[in-house]
């Protein structure tokens, strides 16, 4: 699985740490908040969040 360590900046102030997935989604970010590499997609179905591109103020990518 395909993923990119990042903190999400919404433009409400808040920020969000985890991982985003490669998306077919036009406008929308995917993103799995937590710290922890990504290894299967099925086992973190349940935490996958959808962020709209309108609600991010700006994107910070990291490596561990």
């Amino acid at each position: 699985m395909n993923t990119t360590q990042a903190i999400v900046i919404l433009k409400n102030g808040m920020r969000k740490y985890g991982s985003i997935l490669q998306s077919e989604y036009n406008h929308t970010v995917v993103f799995i908040p937590g710290a922890e590499t990504i290894k299967d997609r099925e086992s973190v179905n349940h935490l996958i969040e959808y962020i709209p591109v309108e609600e991010i103020e700006g994107i910070d990518t990291y490596l561990k």
